[in-house]
């Protein structure tokens, strides 16, 4: 998988380039989806999860999905209509809600302890980047979700008895509170203007030294 990742995001950009992302057989979308077949099967095969190659090389490829939005809307139909609901429900299964209810307090403990530790990681920084208080918060909010990785965690311990079923439970239901909770709040009292983020944008370049000409006019 680490030999993968790292020339993943060349051979992607060089089969676009070569082919073309215009073509109906979709060479581009059947090179990704191979590569993620194989990593999920060898992770499979090793007694991992067959996800966390997918999450891995989402995160290496986004450059390439950024100058490409083609791809980027055909993967996200694909993988939201068939693979993620799929992955979701085998998670969601494993869940005992009977052994919800006497954890209440142990669950809301974690997920204040993970936003805690969300604070502390994201807010200096994004503080740090010339955000003001407001967005600052709202960006923070928004990264205190750890839904993906966080459920991938908690599945391969269950799947390999790391953990039972109680504490799977707890900490499924940490994960999906972390994505809803932070971001209901972030919605309703921090969300800033769009006037707010552009300026933020500007200021931020301005300190880099990157303003363009169009930064530059409308700033005057």
């Amino acid at each position: 998988m680490c030999v993968v990742l790292w020339f993943m995001p060349a051979w992607t950009k060089g089969i676009i380039n070569k082919f073309g992302a215009t073509r109906v057989s979709e060479p581009e979308v059947k090179f990704i989806f191979f590569v993620l077949f194989f990593l999920g099967g060898l992770a499979t095969t090793a007694k991992s999860e067959a996800v966390l190659p997918a999450y891995l090389i989402g995160l290496v490829v986004a450059g390439v999905f950024l100058r490409d939005k083609t791809l980027v809307h055909r993967m996200r139909s694909i993988a939201f209509a068939v693979f993620t609901p799929f992955y979701f429900i085998k998670a969601g299964l494993f869940v005992s809600l009977p052994a919800l209810w006497p954890a209440v307090v142990i669950v809301g403990g974690l997920l204040l302890l993970k936003m805690l530790t969300k604070v502390v990681g994201v807010w200096p920084l994004a503080r740090l980047h010339y955000m003001h208080h407001r967005e600052a918060t709202y960006t923070t909010l928004l990264m205190a979700t750890g839904l993906t990785f966080g459920t991938i965690s908690a599945l391969f311990g269950f799947q390999n008895h790391i953990i039972d079923q109680r504490q799977y439970t707890i900490l499924v239901t940490v994960v999906i509170l972390s994505a809803f909770v932070p971001t209901l709040f972030a919605q309703k009292f921090f969300q800033p203007t769009k006037d707010a983020m552009h300026a933020w944008g500007r200021r931020y370049r301005q300190r880099l030294g990157v303003m363009s000409v169009e930064d530059t006019d409308e700033s005057r």
